[in-house]
């Protein structure tokens, strides 16, 4: 069992918190506060790679249900999802029928990194899949501030002993959103579980088995989970397999950017054709800058933003530089380049993503890319113009 076996590799301190499920964590352990560098004060239910400076509060309020969305039952047998087929929201259909899928061919673990778990829906198919298999095991890292004990449904889940969860205990920092099933298969998302993530809210996400892919992000998981280390490393550049390369962060210092925000400014200034961007949280001006200096140079740029960063100097850039830059529900991270490469995953364009855990997954796969620009195109289709705004 992962009692004895924690226990045994961990040592006695180390066996008390990571093996209860009791909150612990690495430099910061202990201390509910920001990271040097990290913007505190989030609030509840925003996202932690969210506003940088006292924003209001982007996620939050209750998990009611949202009309016309609904819940997809958890499999009874085995359909594996297709590989890299990606899945987009806000209807809640297909992600959270990829998810299931995952979720109901796991046979032996289930590794979980998630920085909201609200939504009963997923709630439910995961009792279901424990109750359908008695020697499944999940394995949980979530965010202490958003997913505190008694706060989310993570402590709900039983039987307790065959549930283990960690927590992040800095506070509104572990930004991850993924699940691995049994070391081989990966699903990865822009997307909390929470119904705004899945039934309101613009988000994508994907199934990975490239054994690189899913063993670099087991690696990470482990850290977290075994160790209680989600402090900064020194960077390692990115894990590649088949069309993936995926990069993690906080790196050290972690006021330096990391190698996913160096590597997206060098493949905007490379652009030869096209860029659309599609996001959430975007406060970094040095994406704004890279982006009118493509448009400038001949490629075409267009974008999608939440509305609560339209009024932002990154936004505000793109619209003084006369690109078409429109506002929607957005929550993904989306970059796509020349038609043929993804960016992807938890990382936002903000300042807390340098220090947050975060992942930000490349997809260079042509097929790919056109599934995820037929949905950028069809929500810029029917999306607002950001209105301009007097800048300090």
């Amino acid at each position: 069992m992962r009692l004895v076996v924690c226990c045994a590799w961990l040592g006695s301190l180390l066996c008390l918190s990571a093996c209860s499920g009791r909150s612990i964590g690495g430099t910061d352990a202990g201390v509910d506060g920001a990271a040097p560098g990290v913007d505190s004060g989030t609030p509840p239910g925003v996202d932690a790679g969210g506003r940088d400076a006292g924003g209001p509060a982007i996620d939050a309020g209750t998990d009611a249900a949202v009309p016309g969305c609904s819940c997809p039952t958890l499999p009874t047998t085995c359909s594996p999802p297709t590989p890299g087929v990606a899945a987009f929201t806000p209807d809640a259909t297909d992600v959270a029928t990829q998810l299931f899928d995952v979720i109901a061919c796991a046979d032996s673990t289930l590794q979980i990194a998630i920085y909201e778990a609200e939504w009963e829906c997923i709630q439910n198919a995961l009792q279901a899949a424990l109750d359908a298999d008695p020697d499944l095991l999940l394995e949980v890292v979530v965010d202490d501030r958003q997913c505190a004990p008694g706060t989310c449904f993570v402590d709900e889940l039983e039987p307790a002993s065959r549930v283990t969860i960690v927590r992040d205990a800095r506070g509104g920092l572990m930004h991850h959103k993924w699940v691995i099933a049994d070391g081989e298969r990966l699903w990865v998302g822009s997307g909390n579980f929470t119904i705004r993530s899945y039934c309101s809210d613009l988000n994508n996400s994907i199934v990975i088995e490239e054994p690189a892919i899913v063993g670099r992000y087991g690696e990470v998981f482990e850290r977290m989970f075994e160790l209680g280390d989600f402090s900064p490393v020194a960077a390692e550049g990115g894990a590649t397999g088949g069309p993936y390369t995926v990069y993690f962060s906080p790196e050290s210092p972690s006021a330096r950017a990391p190698l996913w925000f160096n590597e997206m400014l060098r493949v905007i200034t490379e652009a030869t054709t096209s860029v659309e961007v599609m996001i959430f949280a975007w406060t970094r001006t040095e994406i704004s800058d890279a982006l009118v200096a493509a448009a400038a140079s001949g490629v075409t740029v267009r974008g999608l933003v939440a509305g609560s960063y339209a009024d932002d100097a990154p936004a505000q850039a793109l619209l003084a530089a006369g690109i078409d830059i429109r506002v929607a529900s957005v929550h993904s991270k989306i970059m796509i380049v020349d038609g043929a490469t993804v960016i992807t995953g938890s990382a936002n364009w903000s300042e807390n993503a340098w220090s947050n855990n975060e992942n930000s997954l490349w997809i260079a796969d042509p097929g790919v890319a056109t599934a995820y620009l037929s949905n950028f195109e069809a929500v810029y289709a029917g999306a607002s113009p950001v209105e301009p705004v007097a800048m300090p």
